[in-house]
């Protein structure tokens, strides 16, 4: 492996973006793009010609078809490592579950983290996927937001066709704070619970998008977001949800909880 051409094309890498995205520029041009002087520009064409990356016709820059391949992956290879440092914890999670994560299909992914003045930001990215979609998946880690419990209750009850996998502490708080809402999101047959209490993560799977996300182990907010409609992140989201789905216990065959099944009185079960 020549690691000195690799670091070249990262380092070259607003280069072949700009040229990929225009497909022809003077040095005028490149100058005006990268904000950078007539003798960086100079140098870093040089090199590029050198490397065989790029050419001049009629007096513009152009990829060469090695050029265009080398943007390619250096944009892909970019967008891969930047949401895999933005989902770290997402990483580390599954690692500590033996959860093979599919980094590459991510890579295009809406990544929404929490900010200091909005630490709400990914759970109403959350939320916009919810209006959007009528049926709704899922591994939850956490709480509901108190802030959403009243839209998705009004989501599962118009019609949204909704499937979650919780822990045990997670169902116990649901049901017991919240038992009239929990009485009426039964009631309209479109929402059920199963138990599981090693989930690794948080996984949505809407309609049109599927998203992974990670809490704050302090708040229990959710911190980072990222969803995408990307073909292979729902193949792997499926088969994860499957094998935890699998593994989960329904809420009305739980030892512990069945009891506080709306519907159910005390005693019943016991």
């Amino acid at each position: 492996m020549n690691t000195e051409r690799l670091v070249e094309l990262i380092r070259r890498a607003p280069v072949l973006a700009a040229l990929q995205d225009a497909e022809a520029m003077d040095r005028r041009d490149l100058e005006a793009e990268l904000d950078v002087s007539k003798s960086t520009v100079h140098r870093l064409t040089r090199s590029l010609r050198e490397h065989g990356l790029i050419e001049r016709e009629a007096g513009a820059f152009v990829l060469t078809p090695l050029g265009r391949a080398c943007a390619r992956e250096v944009a892909s290879f970019t967008a891969t490592v930047e949401t895999a440092w933005e989902l770290a914890p997402v990483l580390a999670a599954a690692d500590a579950h033996d959860v093979a994560f599919d980094m590459a299909a991510f890579a295009d992914a809406t990544v929404t983290t929490a900010a200091p003045g909005n630490p709400y930001r990914p759970v109403e990215r959350f939320m916009t996927l919810v209006d959007a979609t009528d049926e709704l998946r899922g591994l939850d880690p956490a709480i509901i937001n108190p802030l959403h419990i009243d839209a998705l209750h009004e989501r599962i009850v118009g019609g949204m066709v909704t499937e979650v996998v919780f822990p045990t502490s997670v169902v116990a708080e649901l049901l017991e704070t919240n038992p009239d809402r929990a009485e009426r999101t039964f009631a309209s047959g479109n929402f059920s619970i199963l138990v599981h209490d090693e989930l690794p993560f948080g996984l949505t799977l809407c309609a049109e998008r599927v998203g992974v996300g990670s809490y704050d182990d302090d708040t229990g907010l959710l911190r980072t977001y990222a969803d995408t409609d990307a073909p292979a992140a729902r193949e792997w989201a499926e088969a994860v949800y499957d094998e935890y789905r699998d593994a989960a216990i329904p809420l009305s065959e739980h030892p512990e909880l069945a009891r506080l099944h709306p519907g159910m009185t005390v005693g019943e079960n016991e």
